[in-house]
């Protein structure tokens, strides 16, 4: 649905992903919630399939989540639902990271910049005791884009506090070895909060 550019375009103009929202907010965190788990990592799906930002209309898609408050609800999603739904929503937030727009958006505030900073330190304790390679992946890749700018938004002590030991003791050691690509990211990560 969301993978052709002129249907992305059609989406966003109807502002059809609006409708998507109310499934990113639900609560449920029993055996029973299968069902809205589901609906809600479908939901996911349906908006990371829009948010390919390298096309002529990926600005415009960039605007319409971020002036539509995608990113709290990716938040949510990321602290409440299971892992699927964790690795998409952190997939959305990174990619919007990426963007230098959205990068100022979510840097623009410093309780905005806080609270992507303590659910992805969250999210690395889930990993902790969880692995996945691609979700540390993104959580590294979101610091990453996040140190460029920690200076600006706060004394760096205070983002680098908020980053968990875990990324750099040896808990994700054997996960890394076999994935240079993150390895590497997670050294820049160091260089970066360490400077």
């Amino acid at each position: 649905m969301g993978n052709h550019q002129e249907t992305r375009r059609e989406l966003i103009k109807a502002k059809i992903p609006f409708y998507f929202y109310p499934f990113l907010k639900t609560n449920g965190k029993n055996g029973n919630d299968k069902p809205l788990e589901f609906i809600r990592l479908t939901s996911l799906g349906v908006i990371g399939s829009l948010t390919k930002f390298d096309d002529p209309y990926g600005g415009e898609i960039l605007y319409f989540f971020l002036e539509t408050e995608l990113v709290p609800l990716c938040l949510h999603c990321m602290d409440l639902g299971d892992e699927l739904s964790r690795k998409v929503a952190t997939l959305i937030v990174m990619k919007i990271l990426m963007q230098e727009e959205g990068l100022s958006y979510c840097c623009a505030l410093a309780e905005r910049f806080y609270s992507i900073v303590q659910v992805l330190h969250r999210v690395v304790q889930k990993l902790s005791q969880k692995p996945c390679i691609l979700l540390l992946r993104y959580v590294i890749q979101s610091y990453l884009c996040l140190s460029q700018v920690s200076r600006f938004v706060g004394p760096s002590d205070a983002f680098r506090s908020q980053i968990p030991c875990q990324l750099f003791d040896n808990t994700f050691m054997d996960m890394l070895r076999d994935d240079p690509e993150t390895s590497t990211m997670l050294q820049q990560l160091y260089v970066h909060i360490m400077r």
